[in-house]
């Protein structure tokens, strides 16, 4: 009897599991120069035209008097790929069929340590099914969010468009109007240094629900915003000039060093606007669910992830 119970959750526990198939780049490819090309199938060919991630399985061929650089995420190495080359993308790397790569000085610490965030997609494209309806208002978001002049944005998932918030940055009471849209954005007014900030919700005059505290290794903490300082703008600016020479002024990289800087909206707008400029780089959206989960915004996230699913059965 017991091993029938003990079969049957574990048959329910995978029913409540969705999982689509997933898997991390192998390399990015960039400063192309000349007709540089990807397929994913073999059979129709693209035209790369700033960067690319590349997975295992892809093709990519470079024409005459063509070339293109490419930094391996496992290893961190620059490669350069030259005219009338044609590569297989493996797990491992980069097999000829035609021509040679030679390889280049690695890539900058800047570059590789984002291309290193790129791993374990799978966790966020599985995602358990609560075993329980989650009942009355409820609010979260990040627990620490940096922000910046340029960069300003606190975000959290809208409860129900009836309902309006109010926002306390340290002493600062900003009031948030009620949205239908699934996200609430709030613009942050700029103060100096690190302020833990609380949300209410409000219907009509009456507080329904609050953002709580959390634990952090047995201690109850505050949610906190921090604005960058003159030095550290400075340093995330030269950053971001770095990306977009190497990258592209649009490149989902941007994202990677967003998250790198605690910049969790920032990462969110950057990866968002990419992938819909660029809808064939589809295998990158796991990136944007873990800027999801780490917001808190769990309905986003799942009907995020759902759309995906489909689009890669597709």
């Amino acid at each position: 009897m017991k091993k029938v119970i003990l079969l049957f959750s574990l048959c329910f526990f995978l029913s409540s599991v969705l999982y689509a198939a997933s898997k991390d780049p192998v390399a990015v490819l960039f400063q192309v120069k000349g007709k540089v090309e990807y397929t994913k199938n073999g059979r129709k060919w693209k035209k790369i035209r700033h960067s690319k991630f590349l997975f295992s399985g892809y093709q990519i061929r470079t024409g005459d008097d063509s070339s293109a650089k490419i930094t391996i995420q496992e290893s961190g190495k620059n490669l350069q790929l030259g005219a009338s080359s044609h590569f297989d993308v493996i797990a491992s790397g980069l097999q000829a069929r035609k021509g040679k790569l030679s390889v280049r000085d690695s890539s900058s610490k800047l570059a590789t340590g984002l291309m290193k965030r790129f791993t374990k997609s799978q966790t966020y494209t599985t995602v358990r099914r609560s075993l329980e309806n989650k009942t009355g208002v409820n609010i979260d978001t990040a627990r620490s969010i940096s922000v910046t002049d340029e960069y300003p944005y606190l975000v959290w998932e809208n409860p129900g468009s009836k309902y309006h918030f109010e926002l306390k940055v340290g002493q600062q009471i900003q009031k948030i109007p009620a949205t239908s849209g699934m996200i609430v954005r709030a613009r942050i007014s700029p103060f100096k240094g690190e302020k833990n900030f609380y949300i209410n919700v409000l219907d009509n005059d009456k507080v329904v629900a609050s953002l709580k505290p959390y634990q952090s290794r047995g201690v109850m903490k505050d949610h906190n915003l921090i604005w960058l300082g003159e030095a550290q703008k400075s340093d995330l600016n030269g950053k971001i000039s770095t990306i977009k020479q190497a990258y592209g002024a649009e490149s989902f990289m941007l994202g990677s060093l967003f998250e790198k800087q605690n910049m969790w909206v920032a990462a969110m707008d950057q990866y968002q606007k990419y992938l819909n400029e660029n809808p064939d780089d589809i295998e990158m959206t796991p990136y944007l669910f873990r800027v999801y989960k780490r917001l808190k915004l769990e309905k986003v996230y799942k009907l995020g992830l759902l759309s995906w699913q489909k689009a890669m059965k597709e």
